[in-house]
């Protein structure tokens, strides 16, 4: 990402400084959380960084040391906003969503400039059902990510939950050109210009990446059109690709929830 400078400006040596200081904070900040949507972590040993030890953390399932250790720095370091967004993501990973949604709350207040890129904010939102608040973040963040179609697709759930699903496909959001494959095909799929077969083919004939993303988002959209069953296929299927990430752990989440759902139904029609 290329942030613009400000134009017809004269700066001071202290301004131009700061301007500097913030263009390359805002890099830092998108380059963080553009992991996003993005390939899975190589390798298996474990790596020094915080972030790296959290990602290899969760690959193993061992979150609770990285969670106290985060939690630790947090306390020593109460203004640090990538603490609160590194723990955000991690409560929401491991499926507490309203923790997630508080940290990451905390990391816009305290640091205004970090919305536009906290993509993970919008999805935890959406899982707190404040579609509302969601389809603001999916927003604001095409305006930092306009080629992204997870962010169009994100935005068109929450307008799906909001006003249904013939308004939603009428007010995509639209990206540019996302190379991932199945994206495209996705994009047109969410405006009803494309089936679900049609994807579902492109998807099958892909490599992993392309199986895990076609498989994730045909089922998040088999949900939201209200076929639990062939959303829970989809989903299984994209687990099954082993594809580890953000959007890997999203998926689990939102299984858990539809399978949650169904047993409480089973217990209820007893």
């Amino acid at each position: 990402m290329m942030v613009a400078w400000k134009q017809n400006k004269t700066y001071s040596k202290r301004e131009t400084t700061r301007e500097v200081h913030t263009m390359i904070r805002n890099l830092l900040i998108f380059l963080t959380l553009a992991l996003s949507f993005s390939e899975p972590l190589r390798g298996s040993c474990q790596p020094p960084g915080l972030a790296s030890r959290l990602e290899y953390a969760l690959q193993r399932g061992e979150t609770q040391t990285i969670l106290s250790e985060l939690n630790e720095q947090i306390a020593q370091e109460p203004n640090n906003v990538d603490l609160y967004i590194m723990r955000g993501s991690l409560y929401f990973r491991t499926g507490r969503v309203k923790e997630s949604l508080s940290d990451f709350d905390t990391a816009v207040e305290k640091s205004p400039e970090v919305l536009p890129y906290l993509w993970q904010r919008g999805i935890s939102q959406y899982y707190a059902e404040e579609y509302k608040k969601g389809v603001e973040q999916f927003q604001v963040h095409r305006t930092v990510n306009p080629n992204d179609v997870e962010n169009a697709f994100w935005h068109f759930l929450c307008v799906a939950k909001l006003e249904g699903i013939e308004k939603a496909s009428q007010n995509v959001l639209l990206a540019g050109q996302d190379a991932r494959e199945p994206l495209m095909q996705v994009q047109l799929l969410i405006q009803g210009k494309m089936t679900e077969k049609a994807v579902e083919e492109v998807t099958e004939k892909g490599p992993r990446s392309t199986k895990f993303y076609g498989y994730l988002y045909l089922g998040l959209y088999a949900d939201v059109n209200g076929d639990t069953a062939k959303s829970i296929g989809y989903l299984e299927k994209c687990l099954g690709v082993n594809y580890p990430g953000y959007m890997n752990d999203v998926a689990k989440v939102h299984l858990q929830q539809l399978k949650a759902k169904q047993e409480k139904k089973s217990s209820e029609e007893k």
